[in-house]
């Protein structure tokens, strides 16, 4: 072995992008449909939320109506969860016709768990040619998206660092959306550079709100100005280096608080970012209050000319009246009924005498009863409403079926296929779905297959006690079962700020901010994590508890490996494994760091056990393979002393017959694949030789660290030497 002085010390992922694609003409779009996010459950257990109804129209068909005025070429709809129901909707669609304005090709990814996921999917499918929008399948805009591009193409042409134009949306001190997930943009006043960003807390937080920037990022900037006024709309016009950035950076999985800010805090990637700032319409559905903000504004023909009378899908019939009412053909208003503003009806909807209907939208196909009131509403195809019943400010979902005299108060969710007997109220909040609910993503959370079985068993055995409990809502006859998060019981609840407002924009936030994000607040007081973001609400602490065992994450995270190491999986998905794992539970890289040398060192012991393997072969193959993990593991200077720590306490800890060779055979393995560099071998030897707790193991590491030492000495004393051969030439040949 030689020493290796020269070696490149780069580490960890933030390596620069993959060479430069060749660009054509053609304009595409990725439109990601799954929002990797839980805001929508129950009624996103059954239906993706691109396709559940905003004003009676699928969320996509806003999406795929923008992509189609833009002047796209083709659309790619990368799905995740309930990608076969896209695709079937897709292929029925009039955007699967011939005379489509563009190519819609759905790319199905099971896998993928976050933004990041599906776009190094992306880029491994090596479909992208040249600059592309990235847009949200939840998008309501009427954006004229022709100046966004122009204004992308000019910035282009004058910084050849530019690599994202993000569209951010101008909003008004009071408008509702702006207050869900809120952040600052630093941006430079002369050209609408983004130099900085960040999350801020919402106004409900008590936590203070401030932003800090290192000043080098505003070195050579003039004058800026730090804008927290945006709405975040989520349509980008991105280079086709982004997904290999998001290749390069495996630890990137969201899209603004990991890629953008990542991009333009990072030394090594020199990219801009731009921000085109539009006073037109431009929203996203992320949760019941702009689901319920963003109807309003539709059906008050903010979006203009985006109305719903102009019958975006092709057996819409609406027509037009003051006061912002849409009805549909063949519906049957009884004479006594009164239709109040901003309100629409679906076709073959049947409303009977005294009901009063206002700021509400319909269906199709609805029955709905005598002497109702539903008011700030929304109820979806389908749905049966007895008579005398009171909806305010919830939703009912489609063939949802409420019998007479029922009442459901203020923020109440009734999911697809539920039925309320008679005579029954829901209290404020309550979420009801047709049948149990489990998580849709349960390998996001490091759940395994024999889990899922057995959190199934453990519903089937279940649903007595929740089905008597459910009675007390649903009644007697009824079927619904209670969904409640487990993550938002935990989250900190939200200040009633909201009060006098629309509750279905504010209070129902209280129940949803559970969802955020993979990570949540809930997990930094402890490193572990339920079973699965969602539970069954069955019987009160004792009985829930069954459901929600705590697991820790270095069982789990050793077994993420062991198992990575048994199926012979490849490096990126034991990567995206343990990276999942490590978000869904808000553990430190210490901890993924400590769970793999575990594993790896528990896999050496195997083959010395079974004498499969002498003890420095088994090292070799095993660290020379999966050691290369590390890699993603350990970025700064501390973290790879903190991962040699680990090593020597683990080898101690699991007792080989010869630690020492098992020592020194790891660490000169990850020294030859350029994990570890001389000079923090040299400091964390300084830091344990002295240790006596180590001295039966560090006599071959020692005489290897000695080794390396005199490697360096002659390796410089043969470049002094050669220096001075060079200077007697140079004397030579002047005489």
């Amino acid at each position: 072995m030689a020493g290796k002085k020269g070696k490149n010390s780069s580490k960890g992922s933030h390596g620069g992008p993959k060479a430069d694609v060749v660009q054509d003409d053609r304009l595409q779009a990725i439109v990601l449909t799954d929002s990797f996010e839980t805001r929508f459950m129950p009624l996103t257990s059954e239906k993706p939320r691109c396709l559940l109804p905003l004003a009676n129209v699928p969320l996509i068909e806003y999406t795929l109506e923008f992509l189609a005025k833009a002047g796209v070429n083709e659309v790619y709809l990368v799905c995740s969860s309930h990608a076969s129901k896209i695709d079937e909707y897709i292929e029925d669609s009039k955007w699967n016709l011939p005379w489509s304005p563009f190519k819609v090709t759905t790319l199905m990814s099971p896998e993928a768990r976050s933004v990041g996921d599906a776009m190094r999917d992306l880029d491994n499918r090596g479909i992208i040619t040249g600059d592309f929008i990235l847009v949200s399948g939840d998008v309501v805009t009427n954006i004229e998206f022709d100046k966004v591009l122009e204004f992308h193409k000019r910035m282009h042409s004058k910084d050849k660092d530019h690599i994202v134009t993000m569209c951010l949306a101008k909003a008004s001190q009071f408008h509702k959306t702006r207050t869900f997930e809120p952040a600052a943009f630093i941006l430079d006043q002369s050209n609408n550079r983004c130099l900085y960003y960040q999350d801020i807390p919402s106004s409900s937080s008590k936590a203070k709100t401030e932003v800090e920037i290192d000043s080098d990022l505003l070195e050579d900037v003039d004058d800026f100005v730090i804008r927290n006024d945006l709405i975040d709309c989520r349509i980008d016009i991105c280079s086709p280096l982004v997904p290999a950035v998001f290749q390069e950076n495996f630890d990137y999985q969201m899209l603004r608080s990991d890629f953008i800010k990542g991009v333009l805090t990072s030394d090594l990637l020199s990219k801009h970012v731009y921000a085109y700032v539009t006073e037109e319409y431009a929203n996203r559905v992320v949760s019941w209050k702009t689901y319920d903000t963003i109807t309003q504004d539709f059906i008050g023909r903010w979006c203009y000319p985006l109305v719903l009378d102009s019958n975006v899908l092709s057996d819409q019939t609406y027509s037009y009246e003051s006061g912002h009412i849409y009805k549909e053909r063949d519906i049957m208003l009884a004479q006594s009924c009164k239709i109040g503003k901003n309100t629409a009806i679906g076709s073959k909807t049947k409303i009977g005498e005294g009901t009063t209907i206002e700021n509400s939208v319909i269906g199709r196909n609805c029955q709905i009863g005598e002497n109702i009131v539903i008011k700030n509403s929304y109820v979806w195809d389908n749905a049966v409403i007895g008579n005398n019943s009171i909806i305010d400010h919830c939703i009912v979902a489609s063939n949802a079926t409420l019998r007479d005299n029922v009442i459901l108060n203020d923020g109440c969710i009734v999911g697809y296929n539920v039925f309320i007997d008679s005579n029954m109220e829901i209290p404020n909040g309550t979420k009801i779905s047709g049948q149990p609910v489990k998580s849709m993503h349960a390998h996001e959370f490091g759940i395994s297959d024999d889990e899922e079985e057995t959190i199934e068993e453990q519903a089937k055995n279940s649903r007595r006690i929740i089905t008597s409990l459910a009675v007390n809502l649903v009644g007697p006859k009824g079927i619904g079962y209670v969904y409640d998060s487990d993550i938002s019981d935990n989250d900190e609840d939200s200040s009633d700020s909201g009060e006098g407002a629309n509750a279905l924009s504010y209070r129902l936030e209280e129940f949803y901010l559970s969802d955020d994000s993979i990570s949540s607040k809930t997990f930094k007081s402890k490193k572990k994590r339920t079973m699965s973001t969602n539970s069954m609400y069955t019987d009160r602490e004792e009985n829930a508890s069954e459901l929600d065992e705590d697991e820790d994450f270095e069982v789990e995270g050793i077994e993420t490996v062991k198992r990575a190491i048994e199926n012979n999986h490849d490096l990126d998905t034991a990567l995206l494994e343990l990276n999942t794992l490590r978000m869904s539970m808000n553990v430190t890289y210490h901890e993924v760091r400590t769970a793999t040398v575990i594993a790896l060192l528990r896999r050496v012991y195997h083959f010395i056990a079974t004498q499969t393997l002498a003890p420095k072969q088994a090292v070799t193959k095993v660290f020379g393979q999966w050691g290369l993990l590390f890699r993603r593991q350990a970025f700064e200077h501390e973290e790879f002393l903190d991962l040699m720590n680990i090593i020597i306490h683990q080898t101690l800890a699991i007792g080989f017959e010869k630690p020492d060779l098992v020592l020194f055979s790891s660490l000169s393995t990850l020294y030859d694949n350029d994990i570890l560099e001389e000079d923090i071998i040299y400091e964390w030897w300084e830091q344990v030789s002295t240790d006596p707790a180590y001295n039966d193991i560090n006599k071959l590491t020692a005489k290897w660290i000695e080794w390396l030492k005199q490697a360096d000495e002659e390796s410089s004393e043969e470049g002094d030497s050669e220096d001075g051969e060079s200077e007697t030439d140079e004397e030579t040949d002047e005489e």
